[in-house]
């Protein structure tokens, strides 16, 4: 896999993130902090290195 299509990836996977967080609302488990990362992300504000991992793994992920 390319930089160009992981790149793309990581764009795809944000936009996902963000729809699902606009259907489920108040429901939502993603911060204010991680949405503002994920618009980042699709609106090129951010490159892929500077983006914490942490926004796309499940907050009920634990490695405890």
């Amino acid at each position: 896999m390319n930089v160009g299509s992981m790149k793309m990836t990581l764009i795809k996977s944000a936009k996902a993130q963000l729809d699902m967080h606009k259907s489920l609302g108040r429901r939502s488990k993603l911060s204010i902090i991680q949405v503002a990362e994920l618009l980042d992300i699709v609106s090129g504000k951010t490159e892929p290195s500077d983006v914490h991992a942490s926004i796309f793994i499940d907050n009920s992920f634990s490695l405890n």
